[in-house]
This record gives structure tokens, sequence and C-alpha cells, in this order.
């Protein structure tokens, strides 16, 4: 084997292990994962609609504001 797929494989292997120990998440963590989700998209959802008022607004004032001769 060349040096670096030893290199290669020694990380792969701590990898694993270091997985392995981890083990599963905890009941607690799931639900504080999936309440920071799901507060993350209805902040987002909110911003989206406001900046979509605002992109249409903008449209309008640059449509209205342009002239032809």
């Amino acid at each position: 084997m060349s040096t670096a797929r030893m290199i290669e494989h020694r990380i792969t292997r701590d990898l694993l292990r270091r997985r392995e120990r981890a083990g599963p998440r905890s009941m607690a963590e799931r639900l504080i994962t999936a309440a920071a989700v799901t507060a993350g998209l209805l902040l987002l959802g909110s911003y989206l609609q406001e900046l979509l008022w605002a992109l249409l607004g903008g449209a309008v004032v640059l449509t209205l504001g342009t002239r032809t001769r």
C-alpha cells in the first residue's frame, strides 16, 4: 500500500470508530432539532413574503417611472 492510501485508510477507520462511539441521538436532541427547523422555516417564510412584496413594488415603480419618447 502506498503512503497516501495508508493515511486514507487510517482516517476512514478513525471516523468509523468515532461514529460508533457517538451512539443514537436522544429524544431531547431530536425535539430541539425539529423545533429549530420549524422556527427557521416560519421566520424564512415571513421574510420571503415581505421580500416578494418589496420586489413587486420596486418593479411597479421602475415600470411607471420609465419614460418613453
